[in-house]
């Protein structure tokens, strides 16, 4: 899978749209969009301008994901990226404890562990890993897995983001959901154990952090 394949993916998923559907959206073969989604081929840039209005995404973002360059810019070398040879491990993992039976953790920015960058995280500014506790995001994550966190990516519906919130003493309370729409006022968020589609005030979950990466426990 690439990058721009899971966004793809999730963001039809989240509208409850089936490949075939976008296939006949396009006019094209279920097995074009299936190359799509499993990075064996990417759209050309009329098609990412089409795909970002029809699933409800970020033209920019689908953009970079599939490298197309800028005007005037050199193509980039998207289908056979350069190996990056691993360095020393520099992503903290924050402490995480449980908080309450809604879900939420306490997220503890003082490091209890390091962990290696992969691939994709190359050049990310200030990423954050953490243990998720609870497995209200079963199957998609399970109690102990691992996230790693890119703050730089903008929030996107269709994809799993931790919901942050600063108290008074400055505890961190998080919560870990999947998006599903980007209010005025309020995050609309799923879990699925149990199954819930709910809303998040922005007053008091007032960040939506994208988790990149998910290394299971």
């Amino acid at each position: 899978m690439s990058e721009l394949g899971d966004t793809l993916r999730a963001a039809r998923e989240a509208k409850g749209m089936t490949q075939v559907a976008l296939a006949a959206y396009f006019n094209i073969s279920k097995s074009a969009v299936n190359q799509w989604e499993s990075g064996k081929n990417i759209p050309d840039q009329r098609k990412i301008a089409a795909l970002a209005e029809k699933l409800e995404l970020d033209p920019a973002l689908l953009v970079r994901l599939a490298g197309i360059p800028a005007s005037g810019s050199t193509p980039a070398a998207v289908m056979s990226p350069v190996p990056t040879p691993p360095g020393r491990p520099d992503i903290p993992v924050w402490a995480s404890a449980e908080a309450g039976s809604d879900g939420a953790m306490v997220l503890v920015n003082d490091p209890i562990d390091w962990i290696r960058r992969s691939e994709r995280m190359q050049g990310v500014q200030k990423p954050f890993a953490f243990y998720v506790i609870g497995s209200s995001m079963s199957p998609a994550i399970e109690h102990g897995d691992q996230v790693v966190v890119n703050p730089s990516l903008l929030p996107m519906v269709g994809k799993d983001h931790v919901f942050l919130q600063t108290q008074e003493d400055g505890t961190i309370l998080a919560l870990v959901k999947r998006l599903l729409r980007v209010g005025a006022t309020a995050w609309k968020v799923r879990q699925y154990n149990p199954p819930r589609d709910f809303e998040l005030a922005k007053s008091k979950w007032s960040k939506a952090l994208m988790i990149s990466e998910k290394r299971v426990g």
